[in-house]
C-alpha cells in the first residue's frame, strides 16, 4: 500500500477504535468491579445482621459451657459473663451452614471467639481501621470492611453487626468474612474478554478501514489521474468521479477546468492559424502589386521603357500605391475595432436616417449593375446611442456587397422591423448561393471564396463585424439553395 493517506487512515481510525476500546473496557471493568463488590459487601452485611440477630433472639438455645484456654480465662468473669457467650459448637455449626468463617467479640474481654477455643486474637492485636469497625459495631452499627488482612488471608471481606440483649443493649459482635477472589477472578476473566475483544475488533476494523479507506481515496487517484494528464496537455481528460459531496466538487470543478483549458487550447491554435494565415494574406496580397511596382521601376529606372510608356507606367504605378494605401488604412481600422480601448464616436442617433443615407451611398454602384435597391423600413425613426460614421461603414459595407453578388436585373431589399423588444434590419439579395464551407469563414480576415469573381482582400466584412461588436449588434447570415442571401441585423 503505497498511498500515504490511506496509511494515515487506517492509522487514525486504529488509534481511534483502540483508545475507545481501552477506556470503554476500563470504565466498564471499574464500574462492574464496585458494583460487584458493592453488591457483594450489602448481601454480607444483610448476612452478618441475620446471624446477629438469630444469635440475639435464641441466646437460650447457642449459649453452653466453654471448654479449654478460653472457658478457663473466662471463668473469673462471673456468672452473667458466662452466660453470654455462644456455645463454640454452635459457632463451628454455623461456619458449616453458611460455608463462612464466624468471629464472636464481646464487650466484656474483647477476645474473639472462633470454633476452635484455642484460636485466640484480642482487641489489642486489631489495626486502627480494625478496631473503628469494632467500635460501631458495639455502638450499634453494623459495617463492612477489607481491613482484616492481617487476621484472615489477604483479599477477605468483612461484616461486623453488633449483638444485642433483649433489652437491646450491645454486649457484643458478630464478624462475618468471605474471600473475594471469585469477584476479582470475574474481574480478571472481564479483563481478558475485553483484551480479547479488542484485539479482535482491532482487526474487524482494520479489514474495514482497508475497504472503505480505498473506496475513499479510489476518486482521490482518480483526479490525481487527471490532472497529470492535465499537466502533460491532454485536457479532454475526464476525472469519472461522480459523488455528492466536498470530493465530488473539487472534481467538478477540475472537469470544467479541463473544459476551459481545452477551449483555450483550441482558441489559442485558432489564434496562431489565424495569425499564420494573416502572415500568410498579407504576405500574398503584397506580393503583386510590389512586384509590379518594383518591375515598372527598374523598367523607368534603366530606361528601357519607350518615352510613349512612361506615362502608362507612372498610371501603373499609381493605381498599385492606391491599392497598397487601401490595404495599409484597412489593417489599421480593423486593428483600431478590436482594440477596445480605441475610443468611439457614440452620440444619440437616428438608425432609419443612418440606414438611408447608406442604401443612399450605393445607388450609383446599383444602377451600374443594373440592381433595384429597395428600402422598406417599418419605423420613422429609432433613436439609438452609436458612432454614426461606424455605422454607416456597416451598413455600406454589406449593401455593397450584396449589389456585387447578385444577379443582373435583380434587387436588393433593404428591411427594418420591430421584433419584439429587438429592432431587425434585413440586406436580401439573390444571386449564388455561399457555399457551407465559405460560411463558416464569412467574417474571417483575408477569406476569399475560390469562385468570387470580385476582387479585394476579403476585410470588408471583419470590419464589418468588429463594428457590430462594439455596438452589441449580433449578425446573422443565411444563404438558401434558391440563390437568396439575407445579412440580419439584431439591435
Amino acid at each position: 500500500m503505497n498511498n500515504k493517506i490511506t496509511r494515515k487512515l487506517i492509522l487514525y481510525f486504529l488509534l481511534i477504535v483502540v483508545s475507545n476500546s481501552l477506556i470503554t473496557g476500563g470504565v466498564l471493568v471499574f464500574l462492574g468491579q464496585k458494583a460487584y463488590v458493592d453488591s457483594y459487601k450489602a448481601d454480607l452485611l444483610r448476612r452478618a445482621e441475620n446471624i446477629a440477630h438469630g444469635i440475639s433472639n435464641n441466646m437460650d438455645i447457642f449459649s453452653g459451657e466453654e471448654h479449654g484456654a478460653a472457658g478457663q480465662a473466662r471463668k473469673g468473669l462471673g456468672k452473667n459473663a458466662r452466660e453470654m457467650r455462644v456455645s463454640p459448637k454452635y459457632i463451628n455449626w454455623m461456619d458449616e451452614v453458611l460455608d463462612g468463617n464466624i468471629w464472636l467479640i464481646y464487650k466484656t474481654d474483647r477476645v474473639f471467639q472462633r470454633a476452635t477455643a484455642d484460636i485466640r486474637i484480642s482487641y489489642e492485636d486489631l489495626s486502627p481501621h480494625e478496631k473503628r469497625a469494632i467500635d460501631e459495631a458495639f455502638e450499634g452499627k453494623a459495617v463492612t470492611t477489607e481491613s482484616f488482612d492481617n487476621i484472615f488471608e489477604e483479599g477477605t471481606l468483612s461484616a461486623v453487626a453488633p449483638l444485642k440483649n433483649k433489652d437491646g443493649s450491645i454486649y457484643g459482635a458478630i464478624l462475618i468474612h468471605e474471600n473475594i477472589s471469585l469477584a476479582k477472578g470475574f474481574i480478571n476473566s472481564a479483563l481478558y474478554i475485553i483484551i480479547i475483544s479488542v484485539l479482535v475488533g482491532m482487526l474487524i476494523a482494520f479489514v474495514l478501514v482497508l475497504f472503505f479507506a480505498r473506496r475513499f481515496i479510489s476518486p482521490i487517484n482518480s483526479i490525481d489521474i487527471a490532472v497529470k494528464q492535465m499537466t502533460d496537455g491532454d485536457y479532454i481528460v475526464k476525472t469519472n468521479v461522480l459523488q455528492d459531496d466536498e470530493i465530488g466538487k473539487l472534481a467538478q470543478n477540475i472537469d470544467e477546468l479541463a473544459l476551459r483549458l481545452e477551449k483555450s487550447r483550441i482558441e489559442s491554435e485558432n489564434l496562431d492559424n489565424m495569425r499564420n494565415d494573416f502572415i500568410s494574406n498579407i504576405s500574398h496580397e503584397l506580393k503583386t502589386p510590389v512586384t509590379v511596382m518594383k518591375s515598372s521601376l527598374e523598367g523607368l529606372v534603366s530606361g528601357v521603357i519607350n518615352d510613349n510608356e512612361i506615362e502608362d507606367y507612372h498610371n501603373l504605378l499609381y493605381k498599385e500605391i492606391s491599392v497598397l494605401e487601401r490595404l495599409v488604412a484597412d489593417l489599421m481600422e480593423l486593428n483600431s475595432l478590436k482594440n477596445l480601448s480605441f475610443p468611439m464616436n457614440f452620440n444619440e442617433e437616428d438608425l432609419i436616417s443612418i440606414l438611408k443615407d447608406a442604401v443612399r451611398s450605393q445607388r450609383v454602384l446599383a444602377k451600374e449593375k443594373g440592381i433595384e435597391l429597395q428600402i422598406n423600413t417599418e419605423h420613422a425613426y429609432h433613436m439609438i446611442d452609436c458612432d454614426y460614421t461606424r455605422l454607416r461603414q456597416m451598413f455600406i459595407t454589406v449593401i455593397n456587397n450584396a449589389i456585387k453578388y447578385s444577379s443582373p436585373n435583380e434587387k436588393v431589399i433593404i428591411k427594418e422591423y420591430a421584433d419584439g423588444d429587438n429592432i431587425k434590419i434585413q440586406v436580401i439579395n439573390k444571386g449564388k448561393a455561399i457555399d457551407t464551407k465559405d460560411m463558416e469563414h464569412i467574417f474571417t480576415s483575408f477569406y476569399r471564396g475560390n469562385d468570387t469573381p470580385e476582387k479585394g482582400f476579403g476585410l470588408g466584412l471583419t470590419i464589418a463585424k468588429e463594428i457590430a461588436n462594439r455596438h452589441g449588434i449580433d449578425i446573422n447570415v443565411v444563404s438558401g439553395k434558391n440563390g437568396e442571401t439575407v445579412f440580419e441585423f439584431v439591435i
